[in-house]
């Protein structure tokens, strides 16, 4: 296979949920800039419209589809797959975006609230899973890649919830990529850490400052960009990729591999 075609998504099938804003949206930009023809979803089909209306000014309306779905729900997965079915026949690339929290202490939580995680981020994830399987059977590289998060991987004080959920879904991919390694199938998991993205951004408004504590944490020094996560997913979907399947990939500045950042590591004036 030529490095072209090794680096690149060009006449890709992807379905990205979750996709009108935050990590979604930029996961949809990213694999459309390298060719591939994408299906996005949210609840809202205004904020849909407008965000397809400006991608597609970009790389064409044929390329940039949406559908207004609520994947936490057995009916709107149904809908949503048989629209997959109806446009491409085919699917190379099922991107598990999808997800939400409440962030409070484990006391606090109300059983509608616990469910409701529970429905978003890991019910969602598996049955679109094996909703999409007969579709990525049909494609020659076909992947799963699930967004997780740095909280599924250590405690990262944003809720017991959310990092249970998180959890379950990393070990849902290494657990389907060795089910399904035998369709070809690749199953990969992406756990960001703190991203600015419309959903942190609402977490921090009464105490924007707490932010400081994250990049003071965080080994690389600064939060997160959408665009990281992107270009994480990106190179999961590609062939360039094809013998990784099972894993899961931190995208977080060096958090998950420090254990305490002493004094040796603290920078020091160059000649010092």
């Amino acid at each position: 296979m030529s490095a072209s075609k090794k680096w690149s998504l060009a006449d890709f099938k992807i379905l990205v949920t979750g996709g009108s804003k935050g990590l979604g949206r930029a996961i949809v930009e990213e694999c459309l800039s390298l060719g591939a023809s994408v299906l996005f979803t949210a609840r809202g089909r205004e904020e849909l419209d407008r965000v397809q209306a400006t991608l597609a000014a970009v790389y064409g309306a044929e390329r940039v589809q949406t559908m207004a779905a609520d994947v936490s729900t057995a009916d709107g997965r149904a809908a949503l797959v048989a629209r997959v079915a109806e446009l491409w026949g085919t699917l190379d690339v099922l991107v598990n975006n999808v997800g939400t929290n409440d962030r409070m202490p484990a006391a606090d939580v109300t059983f509608n609230g616990f469910e409701r995680m529970i429905a978003t981020n890991q019910t969602s994830a598996f049955f679109m899973c094996t909703l999409c399987l007969p579709l990525l059977r049909k494609s020659s590289h076909a992947s799963v890649i699930n967004i997780t998060s740095l909280a599924g991987v250590r405690s990262s004080g944003t809720g017991v919830v959310y990092a249970m959920t998180k959890a379950a879904m990393g070990h849902m991919s290494e657990a389907l990529a060795c089910e399904w390694a035998g369709y070809g199938i690749r199953v990969n998991a992406v756990a960001p850490w703190m991203a600015r993205t419309p959903l942190l951004e609402a977490a921090v408004q009464k105490d924007p400052a707490a932010l400081d504590a994250v990049c003071e944490a965080t080994p690389l020094g600064r939060l997160g960009d959408p665009a990281d996560t992107a270009g994480a997913v990106a190179f999961l979907c590609m062939p360039a990729s094809a013998y990784i399947t099972g894993q899961v990939l931190c995208v977080d500045g060096g958090l998950a591999a420090q254990g305490f950042r002493g004094p040796c590591v603290v920078p020091h004036a160059q000649g010092s």
